[in-house]
């Protein structure tokens, strides 16, 4: 990589532009030796160097300013500077670093110092990039985590009211209302397809339950209705849908919008809960206390995790460990009683 390393270098004498051009070019470096500061500018932006080596006092003209008019021009401004001087003075020496130099080389030059600066800035200058580069991968990671929940929510909602109506209506659905409806479907399952492909999800994920558009609907047999279903999960909207769906296949349901309500209503009620149905983060706590308090306490009930979210890893060793059933939004009515015929085959 050190051939393609460009380096200006600016002095006013050419003994010293000689010796850095020659030593650096047999390190494999591509130099512009300059001795004149007039137009130097216009030099470097024909050139467009990695790195830039400026005498600080140039007879008639000063390095500082030069810097400084580098680092007010947007197209050098990202290209670092290191300063040459016989001056030892420290404020001479802040100046410079204030003016947008990054280093400093005193006279006489040591070549391989002056390698070894180059090479260690523009390893810093890459290592930032990657930083900075990696912390806009994680915002629009972070971003698309979030789209992906805040569009599931209503999503799930609009699913379930669809089956919901398309149940309801029956034979009185005329073929044009069932194309309709079919169409709804047939585009919030497209959305889902776009979610899951922005999702960000490691391939060693629980496998989650697919929604099938000629799924059947299925009868629950009476000992899966005989006891209740808690609902554990933070939107108004997605609780009472899957508690429409529930209530009319016969089966009875309780609700909660938040953890320490819902560890009330498991203590009280624990003989009539069969099953809870849980969201992973439920406003800003998770899940899996709940989670870990039924397996304790009440392994009897059974229990389903649902999200809109990607799975954090204590969630994850909780499913693979003790293949707790995951459902992730949007699902569908379909999707549930086909998971609740399953748990209780």
């Amino acid at each position: 990589m050190r051939n393609k390393i460009r380096v200006y270098i600016l002095d006013d004498s050419i003994t010293v532009t000689t010796f850095v051009s020659k030593s650096l070019s047999s390190l494999g470096y591509v130099v512009y030796a300059d001795n004149d500061p007039n137009k130097c500018i216009k030099r470097i932006k024909e050139f467009l160097p990695d790195i830039i080596i400026l005498d600080i006092d140039l007879n008639e003209f000063n390095g500082i300013d030069i810097c400084r008019d580098i680092q007010e021009d947007e197209q050098l401004k990202e290209i670092p500077v290191i300063f040459l001087s016989h001056l030892t003075d420290t404020s001479t020496v802040a100046e410079g670093l204030e003016a947008g130099a990054v280093d400093y080389i005193y006279k006489p030059i040591d070549i391989n110092q002056l390698d070894s600066r180059i090479r260690i800035i523009l390893k810093m200058i890459d290592d930032m990039k990657d930083s900075v580069k990696l912390a806009k991968m994680n915002i629009i990671k972070a971003s698309v985590i979030t789209m992906h929940h805040e569009l599931n929510q209503p999503l799930s909602v609009i699913l379930f009211s669809t089956e919901t109506l398309e149940k309801r209506m029956g034979n009185k659905l005329t073929d044009k209302e069932k194309k309709l409806i079919e169409r709804i479907k047939n585009s919030l399952n497209k959305i889902n397809d776009i979610l899951k492909r922005f999702a960000i999800l490691h391939e060693n994920d629980p496998e989650l339950i697919p929604y099938s558009s000629d799924s059947k609907m299925i009868k629950l047999p009476p000992s899966e209705t005989s006891k209740k279903i808690l609902i554990i999960d933070d939107e108004d909207e997605v609780r009472e849908s899957i508690i429409d769906v529930l209530n009319e296949e016969g089966i009875d349901t309780i609700q909660s919008e938040n953890i320490k309500d819902a560890i009330k209503l498991i203590e009280k009620g624990k003989e009539k809960i069969s099953i809870i149905f849980c969201d992973i983060r439920i406003k800003n706590e998770s899940g899996s206390e709940v989670f870990h308090l039924v397996r304790k306490d009440y392994p009897e009930i059974k229990f389903v995790f649902i999200t809109g979210y990607s799975i954090p890893a204590e969630v994850k060793r909780i499913i693979r460990e003790f293949k707790i059933p995951l459902l992730k939004k949007p699902f569908s009515r379909r999707s549930i009683l086909s998971l609740l015929k399953k748990m209780n085959q």
